[in-house]
Formats: structure tokens, sequence, C-alpha cells
């Protein structure tokens, strides 16, 4: 999250201080699933129905995804949503630099 933006540049700092990191990047990866899940639904033409048949799911649940108000996604659900849009899901892990519970637990850094 580089940016040239004092304000956020700040934000970025405070976050990174208060050791925060991971679950901001987590929170905006959340973010952009559900905004890419909307935006290639609409792109595709089909209404949150269309999209739930294909899907094998409920059209209450695709607006749940599409809103972030759905706690129990599992990957099964989404790797579905994703051939029903035809799309690809990709999984990525990547290591954190840093371990809050590791920080916490040994209090180092």
């Amino acid at each position: 999250m580089s940016t040239k933006n004092p304000g956020l540049a700040l934000l970025e700092k405070k976050v990174d201080e208060l050791g925060l990191r991971q679950e901001v990047e987590d929170g905006l990866a959340q973010i952009l699933i559900e905004h890419k899940i909307a935006t290639l639904r609409k792109r595709r033409g089909l209404s949150q129905a269309a999209l739930a048949k294909r899907s094998g799911v409920s059209q209450p649940m695709i607006a749940q995804m599409e809103s972030g108000k759905l706690n129990n996604l599992t990957l099964r659900t989404l790797a579905r949503t994703a051939a029903a849009l035809d799309a690809n899901l990709r999984i990525d892990l990547v290591p954190r630099s840093t371990s809050r519970k590791r920080i916490q637990a040994t209090g180092k850094w």
C-alpha cells in the first residue's frame, strides 16, 4: 500500500506502528472479492437470481456475498460462484513478514 498522499502515508505508518498491517490487508482483500463478484456478475449481464441458480446457491446468499455480510463463505461456494461467472479463482499463500501472534507471545518485534 504505497502512496504519495500524505494522509494515506500517515495512515499506513500508524497501521504499521500498531502491527495491524495483516488485518488491514485481509480486510481489503475481502472487500475486493465482494466487489469483483458483483462487478463480474453485472458485466456478464446476470441477475443475482441467475448467478445463484448457476452456482447452486440461493439469491439471498449471492446478495450477502456481494455485500460482505456472509460470514461462512466456503472455498467450495466461492469456486462454484467463480465457475458460474466463467472466471478463474486464484488462491495465494503469502508469508507474513511479522506474525502478530508471535509478537504477542514473545513480546518481541
